[in-house]
């Protein structure tokens, strides 16, 4: 099984090992121990989702495949088969922690082929409904993900972890040049526009977030994301 952090700070947040297949585990399927997505969920299970999302998603290698098509059954002796929920874009839904079955680790067990599967986590602030917002809306996401890999690296590790300082407004490809980003700030207007990938990227002031100044985008983004170094 393959697994393709969406955002390199992930890296950061969670970090995957390929597991053996557990004795009851079809030998030509792609398997994941339970223990494995359980170290992934419960750090989620701890962010507030108001200021910063993260999901996980199964895909397959094979093109032909649709998320939909797939399906995680767990193979656990004290608590039988149990699907694991996914939506038509194969994102996990729901994970069932349960301190069971993390002392057995039991298997999840594809209906898919050894090394076609690959989990995609993606972060991202939650979206405005409005094209206005306020600017500390942006360092409530930043700030929430720094948390998060703070609790994930640890103490020892904390100092190589990376850090987000900034935010990443992610734009239609049809709105690469086109598409901005304004800041409404006291001291005078700041607008950006979106590069030749459709992304303006911005760092975080600290004064900016003291002010809270109103943000205005001139069209809803697809995403936006912490920008880690």
């Amino acid at each position: 099984m393959k697994y393709s952090p969406f955002f390199s700070c992930l890296a950061a947040l969670f970090i995957f090992q390929c597991g053996e297949p557990s004795a009851d585990a079809a030998g030509t399927n792609a398997v994941i121990t339970y223990r494995m997505l359980d170290d992934v969920f419960q750090p989620i299970a701890k962010i507030d989702p108001a200021k910063l999302q993260v999901w996980m998603f199964v895909a397959s290698t094979n093109k032909s495949v649709h998320p939909s098509d797939i399906t995680l059954t767990l193979h656990s002796a004290s608590r039988g088969l149990i699907s694991l929920p996914l939506g038509t874009n194969g994102q996990i839904l729901k994970f069932p922690h349960d301190p069971e079955l993390v002392r057995e680790n039991p298997s999840f067990v594809a209906n898919q082929p050894k090394g076609t599967l690959q989990l995609t986590v993606t972060i991202q602030l939650p979206l405005p409904v409005e094209l206005t917002f306020p600017y500390r809306r942006l360092g409530d996401g930043v700030a929430e993900a720094n948390k998060s890999i703070r609790e994930q690296a640890g103490l020892a590790l904390s100092w190589f972890a990376p850090k987000a300082d900034g935010v990443v407004f992610s734009f239609s490809k049809a709105s690469a040049g086109k598409a901005t980003v304004e800041i409404a700030a006291a001291a005078g207007k700041k607008k950006y526009t979106a590069d030749h990938n459709g992304q303006v990227t911005l760092k975080l002031e600290k004064p900016l977030l003291a002010e809270n100044p109103e943000v205005k985008v001139s069209e809803k983004p697809v995403n936006i994301a912490p920008d880690l170094e």
